[in-house]
């Protein structure tokens, strides 16, 4: 099984649209209600972004999902992703992204990896400790998990 990591396009804008606004993506990503407007000034504005770093997942050839590193520091880089195309859930797909992302915490230098995720994504809040991630702290709304790369 391979992915590939390529270019966030316009293409994978359009689709993140549909799959941000699908109810149960939404509810397991923690997505806040965005505009068309709102998702196109994000998108223009990234070139400039220094300390974030997005990616279209492709399986197949086929567009199933984004993945990055956000405010990337000296030290550490928090991850985020999902896959859209729900298709390609539970296929062991979201090891692979995290182990993708993970190398390329280390092409930055980063000694951690830290993510936050919602109490009630069980599925990957199992991935996540699977692939050495601890928790750190948890609310009543989201669990913060770390792993030292």
């Amino acid at each position: 099984m391979e992915i590939k990591l390529v270019d966030y396009t316009v293409d994978y804008l359009e689709l993140s649209w549909k799959w941000l606004n699908d109810p149960e993506i939404k509810g397991l990503t923690n997505t806040p209600d965005f505009s068309l407007d709102q998702q196109l000034k994000w998108f223009n504005s990234l070139a400039s972004k220094q300390n974030y770093f997005i990616k279209g997942i492709e399986f197949l050839n086929i567009k199933i999902g984004v993945c990055g590193l956000k405010n990337i520091t000296q030290s550490d880089a928090e991850y985020w992703g999902y896959i859209g195309d729900k298709q390609y859930w539970r296929k062991g797909i979201g090891t692979l992204i995290l182990l993708e992302m993970e190398k390329q915490a280390k092409d930055f230098g980063v000694k951690s990896v830290r993510l936050n995720v919602l109490i009630n994504n069980a599925n990957a809040i199992q991935l996540y400790r699977k692939s050495g991630y601890f928790v750190e702290s948890i609310n009543e709304r989201i669990q913060k998990m770390r792993k030292t790369i």
